[in-house]
């Protein structure tokens, strides 16, 4: 049944792309936008129907303007999503497509507790029927996009669509949120990619590499985001020459990073371990704001004498928290200090290290004092 009714839909998406869309009118009708927002996927999941074929369910998050166009269909119009992906490295193509209707309606269910504007897409089949059952996702990586758009016509004239930019691009699969990992941080690394606590920018990575200073920035906002439930707001105007990341003005503002200069940020720059605790002690405070973050009582780490001034209430927290803990003789290791060690790369974060150490943030904070 839900095969039919997408190939009815996909049926209706190319009649509509028959008509012409290309005639301008001088003035839009009263409460139609001329542009429309992107939404975000949050997450993917393959799940399978009674009959046994797969299909893939979104997480998306869709921005209250087209909330707002969903439920006051502006000019008689109708909200739309588009769907596409493609395989491994493959060119993109055109899923399917569909209209809001059963979508953001209360009775049908599909709002995430929790999550604002956030929706579950259900019952998007990506091969042909009979060929379905070709979906392996432990051999391949599935990337799936999706676009937004306003559909509406003036009087008897021709329908007209109103597009967003393309969403984030999702990937799912066998090695679809990383390269390679360590087999210790494989049961954390999963648990937080279920969560969502890993941003787009770690997705696919090698998790045994170290984490730059861009990529803990944005693990550290999505991590006050979703452990707070509030949307941060980037620092404006922007003080840095070289990025523009939201996710990084995000982070300066709410305290968790400062600039390596007073204009830059140096966003490809690898952290050690002092520096990667530091940051999250700072997201914790962002966090919790009224916490308890005394360290008294806590004894010194054998190795203390290498950890620098300014990093030794942070690692000290860190340990007390049980969010990151030394080497087998309790050593912290905070950063190289000899030629050799520095070679070597000892005392860097990598980034199965930061996610492990924001998974383990996420799930101790309701404890914290």
């Amino acid at each position: 049944m839900k095969k039919r009714l997408l190939s009815i839909i996909f049926a209706l998406t190319v009649m509509a792309s028959l008509i012409p869309t290309n005639f301008v009118y001088a003035e839009l009708p009263e409460g139609i936008p001329s542009t429309v927002e992107a939404a975000t996927i949050e997450k993917i999941d393959v799940k399978t129907d009674e009959s046994g074929m797969p299909y893939f369910e979104l997480e998306a998050k869709f921005p209250q303007s087209f909330m707002d166009l969903s439920e006051k269909c502006p000019g008689g119009g109708y909200t739309w999503i588009d769907y596409y992906w493609k395989i491994d490295n493959g060119s993109w193509e055109y899923l399917s497509g569909g209209t809001t209707d059963c979508l953001f309606g209360e009775s049908y269910g599909n709002a995430v507790a929790g999550k604002e504007n956030t929706y579950r897409i259900t019952g998007i089949y990506p091969e042909d029927e009979g060929d379905a059952q070709k979906i392996v996702i432990k051999d391949h990586i599935y990337t799936i996009k999706i676009k937004l758009s306003y559909a509406y016509n003036n009087g008897d004239g021709p329908i007209n669509f109103i597009y967003s930019s393309f969403s984030n691009e999702f990937p799912i699969g066998s090695g679809s949120f990383y390269k390679n990992i360590s087999d210790w941080a494989k049961p954390e690394l999963q648990n937080a990619y279920d969560l969502g606590l890993i941003p787009d920018i770690l997705v696919g990575a090698d998790m045994t590499k170290p984490i730059t200073r861009e990529e803990f920035c944005e693990l550290a906002v999505l991590l006050y985001e979703k452990t707070t439930g509030k949307e941060s707001v980037p620092a404006s105007p922007n003080p840095f020459k070289d990025t523009t990341n939201p996710r990084i003005l995000k982070a300066f503002k709410l305290g968790i990073t400062t600039g390596t200069s007073s204009t830059t940020f140096s966003p490809n720059v690898l952290i050690n371990r002092e520096q990667c605790s530091a940051m999250l002690f700072r997201a914790i405070k962002a966090i919790k704001p009224d916490g308890n973050f005394s360290i008294v009582g806590i004894k010194d780490f054998p190795d203390q004498k290498n950890i620098s001034a300014w990093a030794v209430e942070a690692a000290k927290y860190m340990s007390k928290a049980g969010i990151i803990t030394g080497d087998n003789n309790g050593n912290f290791m905070p950063k190289a200090i000899t030629s050799a060690q520095k070679a070597k790369g000892y005392g860097m974060a990598t980034r199965e290290q930061a996610i492990a150490m924001c998974m383990r943030t996420y799930k101790n904070i309701p404890s914290l004092p």
